[in-house]
């Protein structure tokens, strides 16, 4: 008989994408073959019981997860449609202390479908990297440039594609966030899912927003507001990726913020974009720069405006949302990719990858 891989699952944690992080997990366990894998849940949280940037609450949680206690609520209200897959992971976690052991519960492969701080930044790939296990994904470096707007920018502007001009501030007092011309874009330099971010049109909302962005981060992004199509485009694959069809974005919301991009009804994401063939080229070549630039391995998605001859290129997701009506499962969907066969060629390419370290 052919022992199946043992995939480990990590989801959850401690950022404020708690919820789609576990509508991910529970999604993906669902669609990994039972006859080829072994699948189980793990919440990094548990790591994270002596963290002192996590809140008291998160902290305890984290104890209480180790001590085998109780469910842990998302942070946010649950997005739309997703409730039941949030559910069933919530009653399904196990401490992801149990994924490092040499032996019994130990996995041999990690699918890392969390999203923002702590899981999307490099620091649980360095952490899989010190112990051994391979993972889905991007490695430390390119996760972590990725994750910070910032350093991004600087390595997109240098491989030639085009960037908001922006500035980087600290305080909601700071004379350089009147630099840029209203309107303006302002986000944390290092969240994901469009958390804290917000589009500002008038002088008087600039403050809050910069404010309600540096209570996600201790910077924030202040970048002029490129009007446009709003397209992405995702890339997979690792030694020779491949860029999968365009997607146009076309919100209800006033941009694709947390509730646009989670809850049901509220955009249309279409697959192939209405566009010209010429512009499909140009998006699919920019996400492939990107994804090069940065480094990346297994996917990525980036996101793009178009706006009149440029394509402003916004920012690189290297974890980008793995539910089935996800954007990268959808764009792979119309390239002919179903959703399960999509994560077996992740955990593949992860398996692929830490077979050439070792050589």
């Amino acid at each position: 008989m052919v022992r199946r891989i043992r995939v480990g699952i990590l989801a959850g944690g401690a950022s404020a994408e708690r919820d789609i992080s576990l509508a991910t997990g529970s999604q993906i366990a669902s669609s990994l073959p039972a006859d080829r894998y072994d699948v189980v849940l793990l919440d990094p949280l548990a790591l994270m019981a002596r963290n002192p940037a996590l809140s008291e609450a998160q902290r305890a949680s984290a104890s209480a997860l180790l001590a085998g206690g109780g469910r842990i609520d998302p942070p946010h209200v649950m997005p739309k449609g997703l409730e039941a897959d949030i559910e069933r992971a919530s009653t399904s976690l196990v401490p992801a202390t149990r994924a490092l052991a040499a032996e019994g519960d130990g996995v041999d492969v990690v699918f890392i479908a969390l999203h923002g701080p702590w899981g999307e930044d490099g620091r649980i790939q360095g952490m899989l990297d010190v112990v051994g296990i391979p993972y889905t994904g991007s490695g430390v470096l390119a996760s972590a440039l990725a994750m910070d707007k910032i350093l991004a920018k600087v390595v997109l502007a240098a491989s030639g594609l085009d960037v908001p001009k922006g500035v980087v501030v600290t305080s909601a007092e700071d004379p350089a966030a009147r630099t840029i011309p209203l309107p303006v874009f302002v986000k944390p330099v290092a969240q994901g899912s469009s958390v804290g971010a917000a589009m500002v049109e008038r002088a008087g909302e600039l403050h809050d927003a910069i404010a309600e962005a540096l209570r996600h981060d201790a910077r924030a992004m202040v970048e002029e507001l490129v009007g446009g199509m709003e397209l992405t485009c995702a890339v997979i694959g690792n030694d020779e990726p491949t860029p999968l069809p365009v997607i146009e974005i076309v919100t209800k919301r006033p941009f694709f913020d947390y509730s646009a991009k989670y809850d049901q009804g509220e955009s249309e994401e279409i697959v192939p974009a209405r566009i010209s063939a010429d512009l499909a080229r140009r998006v699919q070549e920019a996400a492939l720069v990107a994804h090069r630039a940065l480094g990346c391995r297994g996917m990525s998605r980036t996101d793009f405006i178009a706006s009149g001859d440029r394509l402003v290129t916004l920012e690189v997701n290297t974890i980008p949302g793995m539910t089935a009506n996800s954007l990268l499962p959808k764009a792979a969907r119309a390239a002919g990719i179903s959703f399960a066969e999509l994560v077996e060629r992740l955990v593949g390419w992860a398996l692929e990858d830490a077979t050439r370290r070792s050589r």
